[in-house]
């Protein structure tokens, strides 16, 4: 609640005064009714339909630019790589699962080799090789965790974009909203030309109008070139915005009229481990990890002889060395092999490699959570110090805006200077800046809390 000149009016209250409404006279005081200056009135409401935009009661809601999002989802190109690499690894499973590709082996004898059976022209042989038992199927299934991981991976990427994203259209929002608090500062400005002349009396004292006057006018020149700097840093943003979006380099972006209020209180007490369950990156931890306990068992059975079934055929051909009936003809020969893992050495080693990667890949899990809360009590504090900001400058804001208003009376009876004037406008734009910021800033923040336990847009 403020008190404005012995009259009690709720934060609530402010937007809702206009030039000219009944129920508020800024040039009513304890002592008593004073002639009415209308300009000072229209430009004293003016000033309080400026703070009241900054005066409104805390909410918690976050807001994404989500129709962006999808369209980013269809025509962003990193999405789409990682959508394709993501495919790929699904292949990994049918690769990983196939048996070795089967050895086929010809031998051509010039001139023919004579034996018992009659010469022999040439052999074929073919021979499919089979790892040991069991080896397929895990294979099979660290392949599948593999291409989880790419998929929790893929999800990591779109939550970064989508961040980013909603960052570039805060940032767009806050652009528009400083443009805004800069041209209602030009039009407060200009509502002090009929307050100087009625200071001076219409014309007296040329040299303190025309001074008010030029001070004024400067103040303005200054106004209207930041709008055109603050014009050029949103082209830029928008753009970059665009371009994350797959769309138009100079497309239209639409923002909110106005962004819900911020609240710390409602900021949750420091997560559990469970509580990151959806997080993609532990996801993506977690995937790797149960891949590479499986390949352990890979390994180990790796160091298992492989088996190996074949068959020979050999064609002879009718010769003199020819025994009774053995005049050349056909033969066929099924055939085994076995690999011999004999090297010790080398054997311990592809196990203990195995062993070793999965106890890094469970080390960087139990990583990704401490990083995690990290970066919570991160984001807590530094979006409880956004609120604790908030508050200060709004409380100066209200501060300022009551010296302002005892200021204006007295510049308008002739008891204060324009350079007072000038500098309390100066300090209530820039703790309206602030506030824009810190509004800004809270809503990044909380997007960031909604990545971290994949909640809202990030699941």
């Amino acid at each position: 609640m403020m008190k404005r000149n012995s009259m009690i009016i709720s934060d609530s209250e402010i937007g809702k005064i206009s030039p000219g409404k009944v129920g508020y006279n800024p040039c009513l005081t304890e002592t008593g009714p004073q002639p009415r200056q209308p300009a000072m009135a229209a430009f004293l409401a003016a000033t309080l339909v400026l703070v009241a935009v900054f005066i409104s009661p805390p909410l918690v809601a976050q807001v994404y630019p989500e129709r962006y999002l999808e369209e980013a989802l269809k025509s962003n190109p990193g999405l789409q790589a990682g959508q394709k690499a993501y495919e790929a690894s699904l292949q990994q499973a049918d690769i990983a699962s196939a048996l070795p590709d089967p050895e086929l082996s010809a031998g051509f004898f010039t001139p023919p080799m004579e034996r018992l059976m009659g010469n022999q022209w040439f052999d074929l042989r073919v021979m499919q090789m089979f790892p040991w038992f069991g080896t397929v199927e895990r294979r099979r299934t660290a392949a599948h965790y593999m291409a989880e991981g790419t998929h929790h991976q893929y999800r990591e990427q779109r939550n970064s974009l989508f961040m980013e994203m909603t960052r570039l259209w805060l940032e767009i929002y806050k652009k528009e909203q400083q443009k805004e608090v800069i041209r209602q500062s030009v039009d407060i400005l200009k509502e002090r030309e009929d307050i100087i002349y009625s200071r001076y009396g219409g014309g007296e004292q040329r040299g303190g109008l025309a001074l008010d006057i030029y001070r004024m006018e400067i103040q303005i020149a200054d106004l209207e070139n930041r709008i055109e700097k603050i014009e050029e840093e949103k082209t830029y943003l928008v753009r970059s915005f665009n371009l994350l979006a797959g769309r138009e380099e100079t497309a239209a972006i639409e923002t909110p009229e106005e962004l819900p209020g911020i609240s710390g209180n409602d900021i949750a007490a420091p997560p559990e481990e469970n509580d990151f369950g959806g997080n993609p990156r532990l996801n993506m931890a977690a995937a790797r990890a149960e891949a590479a306990e499986i390949q352990k068992d890979i390994n180990r059975l790796m160091t298992r002889p492989m088996l190996g079934v074949g068959l020979q055929y050999s064609y002879f051909a009718p010769g003199r060395a020819a025994m009774g009936q053995m005049d050349g003809g056909h033969m066929i020969m099924p055939m085994v092999s076995v690999t011999l893992p004999v090297f010790r050495k080398k054997n311990e080693a592809t196990r203990q490699q195995a062993v070793l990667q999965s106890e890094a890949a469970a080390f960087r899990e139990s990583d990704q959570v401490n990083n995690l809360k990290i970066q919570w009590a991160e984001l807590t504090a530094e979006s409880r110090n956004i609120q604790r900001d908030h508050d200060f400058y709004l409380r100066q804001l209200e501060i300022t805006h009551k010296a302002w208003e005892l200021v204006l009376t007295g510049y308008a009876a002739g008891d204060e200077g324009f350079d007072e004037l000038l500098r309390l406008l100066d300090q209530m734009v820039d703790l309206e800046w602030r506030l824009l910021e810190a509004k800004v800033d809270q809503h990044i923040k909380y997007a960031e809390m909604d990545r971290i336990h994949a909640r809202n847009i990030f699941e």
